[in-house]
């Protein structure tokens, strides 16, 4: 009977550890390619011929969208937002 309320107790905890919040990791300056390799499940979101690229993450538990934009293949700002498309509303620096 121990043995299998400690069974329990340890699939308890190991299923609470299966939303896991997830912040993605930069630094302004970066390049495109560490932030690709480091953030896996950003996704690009814009896109010019001016070499500007917007990627873009979802946090599901805080339900906030973080968006960094990059030029010139280096990260040069960041924003979050409430809705996949508020990177139209960075200010463009």
């Amino acid at each position: 009977m121990k043995k299998l309320f400690l069974i329990l107790i340890v699939l308890g905890t190991m299923s609470c550890n299966v939303t896991q919040y997830y912040e993605p990791k930069f630094t302004l300056g970066m390049s495109e390619e560490q932030f690709k390799k480091i953030n896996k499940s950003a996704v690009r979101a814009y896109g010019d011929e001016t070499g500007v690229l917007i990627y873009r993450t979802y946090n599901a538990i805080t339900e906030t969208f973080k968006f960094f934009r990059f030029s010139n293949q280096k990260l040069v700002q960041f924003g979050e937002g409430s809705y996949p498309d508020d990177y139209k509303l960075l200010p463009i620096q």
